[in-house]
């Protein structure tokens, strides 16, 4: 399939699930492949991959909307290691997170966190960060 007609194919069926959702409304359960799962809590989840995957291709924006992407997916990635049954020791502060990794804490910026969250160390520039992120447990 050609490029074009695939995102087109793509861009109609995200307005078909956008449309069926919103119909729905927030507070819906839909069904998933773990079973019926709240709707709020699934469009966090595909936000977050679709930032993932942002970032992967890294995608341009400003820096404003760099720092209050990250604030939302630090914010999510902690609903979700709770969600999982994952116990991270974490505290918001400011543009930083206080991560407490048994004896120690560790001050870090948003992206090492997220970093560590979502296992994917090779998303940071830094190497010292991906070293970080490694140390405290990543695999990625």
């Amino acid at each position: 399939m050609p490029p074009l007609e695939m995102l087109q194919e793509w861009e109609a069926r995200q307005e078909r699930v956008r449309r069926a959702w919103g119909a729905l409304g927030l507070n819906a359960r839909i069904e998933t492949s773990a079973g019926p799962y709240p709707l709020r809590l699934e469009i966090w989840h595909l936000a977050r991959e679709y930032a993932i995957h942002a970032d992967d291709i890294e995608v341009p924006m400003t820096a404003r909307e760099r720092q209050a992407q990250l604030r939302w997916r630090v914010a999510f990635g902690l609903i979700a290691a709770h969600e999982e049954g994952d116990v991270v020791d974490a505290v918001v502060d400011g543009g930083h997170v206080r991560l407490r990794r048994g004896r120690r804490e560790y001050d870090l910026d948003f992206e090492t966190f997220i970093a560590f969250l979502t296992n994917r160390p090779q998303q940071l520039k830094n190497p010292a960060g991906r070293r970080l992120v490694r140390q405290l447990g990543a695999t990625g």
